[in-house]
């Protein structure tokens, strides 16, 4: 696997995910090297009590004032429930402008048995990564359901799409990737 010059780095609260699979993932489908860097403390002022979630777009803009100016792209991953309002939950949330983006593992946790549930859940993992990410670099939602930048309201959606780009957003990808 080749590495570009651009560094993608992700965040890791609460050590889940298995940090090597999900670099690995991420490298991967991007073609980029990938840094985990420390833990970082979710503000309070992102929780909203009444709901019992976490506004996402707050925390986007904590990843955002702490992103080196040396890294293309930050990914935070979370182990609390998301939300923007006008809708009851994300399972994440890009910001474009910055290159930030945040995922949440709390919805993506599979029943079954213990073999088959982890596969899974790291598999829903890197799906949501790698669509976040996608939106990082300009990329909407598709058309295509088997396209990981297909917009999903269920778990049902997200494992259809699967980890993969369609041919039309992969090239889209590629000339954003380029232009950074």
């Amino acid at each position: 696997m080749s590495c570009s010059t651009g560094t993608l780095s992700e965040w890791y609260y609460a050590g889940h995910a298995a940090p090597s699979v999900m670099s690995l993932t991420v490298a991967t489908n991007f073609d980029a090297k990938v840094i985990v860097a420390p833990s970082i403390a979710l503000g309070s002022s992102a929780f909203d009590v009444r709901r019992g979630q976490y506004r996402s777009t707050e925390i986007l803009q904590t990843l955002a004032a702490v992103k080196h100016e040396d890294w293309e792209r930050v990914l935070g991953i979370v182990d609390v429930d998301l939300y923007v309002p006008d809708l009851n939950f994300v399972f994440g949330e890009a910001d474009m402008a910055s290159g930030v983006a945040v995922f949440s593992l709390v919805r993506l946790q599979p029943r079954g048995s213990r073999r088959d549930a982890n596969a899974l859940f790291l598999k829903r993992a890197g799906t949501e990564a790698i669509h976040e990410l996608g939106h990082t670099y300009g990329l909407r939602h598709c058309r295509d359901p088997h396209c990981v930048m297909w917009f999903s309201n269920t778990l049902a959606e997200s494992d259809r799409k699967g980890l993969t780009f369609c041919a039309a957003h992969a090239s889209q990808l590629r000339v954003a990737r380029r232009s950074k």
